[in-house]
């Protein structure tokens, strides 16, 4: 993602008009035909196979030749348009070092125009396993394949980003949501690390109780995390706590909300009393969430 970042400026106007044909096409093909891709971008097919030979060397293109001649866009690709509109919009001045990968997402370090840190949490959906993606994400349909990542990943993003947008707005421990696209989601920096990180709390109590106090607001907002744990907790050094990963969140209203719900909460009340040996009943932790 930062070797993209430097080489944006190798890129010209052209060049982003043939991707983002690129990703127009692949909604209706696998591979786009690349008199598609002229039409799309109204180029002269010969100036659209100099860029994509281009594009092709600096690995945001993949070319496949067969009945036909056709191209896709890459990861590399995708970041690439984000990027873009992120530095484009003005949102992204300088990008930073990566602070964490996980299972779907990559997430960096990042500064605005006015010299604000940001972090910047790119969605990797089906990296690791697409089948787990179509069994855990509900807004995942029935016949979507590997494939089709680009679109599942912008879902992702953009759920995530919704629910932080009405989270924050009701003073839910939350990043604040700062802008979002495609697959790429903005937020405010949370200085801090994973509860799963901590080795000693000097008062375990004090920060449970914090955890629940934001998912009872959470809950009253209308929102169910749906995958809390201790690896979506930060706690910053003055032991305040942000809730992040939001993007399998469930409505109240859910089918499983009360599975959910339940699950979410015995995760995090196990972790504490594995960690730190302090127990807390879910019927008593539950009983605080929901009651008005």
């Amino acid at each position: 993602m930062r070797w993209l970042a430097r080489n944006l400026r190798n890129l010209g106007a052209d060049d982003y008009t043939v991707l983002r044909s690129l990703e127009k096409g692949m909604r209706t093909h696998e591979f786009v035909p690349v008199d598609l891709i002229a039409c799309y971008s109204s180029l002269r097919k010969e100036r659209v196979l100099d860029l994509l030979r281009k594009l092709h060397d600096f690995k945001l293109v993949v070319r496949q030749i067969g009945d036909y001649v056709g191209y896709k866009l890459t990861v590399h690709g995708y970041d690439t348009l984000a990027l873009n509109a992120l530095a484009e919009s003005g949102i992204i001045e300088f990008f930073g070092s990566k602070l964490g990968v996980g299972k779907e997402s990559d997430v960096y370090d990042a500064l605005t125009p006015s010299g604000r840190r940001v972090t910047i949490k790119a969605h990797r959906i089906g990296r690791t396993s697409f089948t787990r993606v179509k069994r855990t994400r509900n807004y995942v349909k029935r016949g979507v394949t590997q494939s089709s990542w680009f679109p599942i990943s912008c879902k992702s993003a953009e759920r995530e980003y919704t629910a932080l947008r009405t989270l924050y707005s009701y003073d839910v421990a939350v990043p604040e949501p700062v802008y979002r696209n495609r697959h790429i989601l903005v937020m405010g920096f949370i200085e801090g690390k994973e509860l799963a990180k901590y080795r000693f709390l000097p008062e375990p109590r004090d920060v449970i109780e914090l955890i629940l106090e934001n998912v009872r607001l959470a809950y009253h907002c209308g929102i169910i995390h749906g995958d809390l744990s201790e690896y979506n907790v930060i706690v910053t050094p003055e032991l305040d706590i942000s809730i992040i990963d939001w993007p399998q969140y469930v409505s109240i209203r859910h089918p499983s909300a009360r599975y959910l719900l339940e699950r979410d909460l015995r995760n995090v009340l196990s972790f504490f009393e594995r960690k730190f040996g302090f127990r807390l009943s879910l019927s008593e932790a539950l009983n605080y969430v929901v009651e008005r």
